[in-house]
């Protein structure tokens, strides 16, 4: 049960205008234009996150032993009502193709999350067949966002779109989105700016003694200004003890966070291995 519970938690001195971001930060014009391109890097990542550890009849309902579990990322949230385990396959190193015996968004599925789904099944062989492709076979769509998330988002069937970035077992989580939150959505009890991260398999503290509330000790936000990065830690963190892979940092600055970062061995997957640094853009939404 440990590794079940695990897998489902599976981080100057001077003010810049709030407004400011550096020239290559990610942004979006929100026109519903997507390219090609840009459609197929919506399926971020695939994390192998645990390999013959799960057991079939309590997650998937059936009798077929223990299972693989893999999360699968997305830039954008999906609608639940398409998902379905026939909307995927994985492929191993050897060219055998599986489909997942069952899917879900949970626990990742509040409002302003749904953008991992947890793929159950026999996927491979963490050191003599890894699995090193997904694909999206299935006509699974996108969504729209929720009001107070700071990304954009389109309706796109996902069908025919794929990923060869597939983290293998032995390796850390790293994160893999993040957003600012404001309204509904902030569950900040305090600080004035939130940013919402998540990472592309379910951690817990790495550190002994640590707490998941103690967490946010370890991420840096940057605000930027003048060709600057600025540094800030957040004075608190939330969305947490919830079982999933997100965080919602809370920070007492007003300059406008644009990227963040989490400092190395300070969260673990449920293979118990530790992430190694990792930062991530804050995207925004220009209308």
């Amino acid at each position: 049960m440990r590794n079940l519970f695990k897998l489902f938690t599976v981080i100057l001195l001077f003010s810049c205008n709030k407004n400011e971001a550096p020239q290559d930060q990610d942004t979006n014009d929100c026109t519903g234009e997507y390219t090609t391109e840009e459609i197929q890097d919506t399926l971020v990542s695939a994390f192998f996150g645990l390999d013959n550890a799960l057991p079939s009849l309590v997650l998937c309902n059936q009798q077929a032993g223990m299972l693989d579990g893999m999360p699968v990322n997305f830039k954008f949230p999906l609608d639940v009502s398409s998902l379905s385990e026939t909307d995927f396959e994985v492929l191993d190193s050897l060219g055998n193709i599986h489909t997942p015996i069952c899917v879900s968004l949970a626990p990742a599925n509040e409002n302003g999350e749904n953008r991992t789904v947890l793929l159950l099944g026999e996927f491979g062989t963490a050191v003599t067949n890894p699995p090193v492709e997904v694909r999206v076979v299935g006509d699974l769509f996108t969504t729209d966002t929720f009001s107070g998330e700071s990304v954009c988002s389109e309706i796109i069937n996902l069908n025919g779109i794929s990923t060869m970035n597939v983290i293998p077992l032995a390796d850390g989580p790293s994160l893999f989105f993040s957003q600012r939150i404001d309204g509904n959505l902030n569950e900040c009890n305090s600080g004035i700016q939130t940013i919402q991260v998540a990472w592309n398999g379910g951690v817990t503290p790495y550190i002994s003694g640590d707490t998941e509330s103690d967490l946010f000790q370890y991420y840096v936000g940057y605000s930027y200004c003048s060709g600057v990065l600025t540094p800030h830690v957040p004075i608190s963190i939330a969305d947490i003890n919830d079982n999933d892979n997100f965080h919602q940092l809370c920070f007492s600055t007003s300059d406008k966070i644009v990227k963040i970062s989490m400092e190395a061995n300070t969260v673990e997957d449920p293979n118990h291995d530790p992430n190694l640094y990792s930062e991530i853009d804050v995207p925004s939404c220009t209308p």
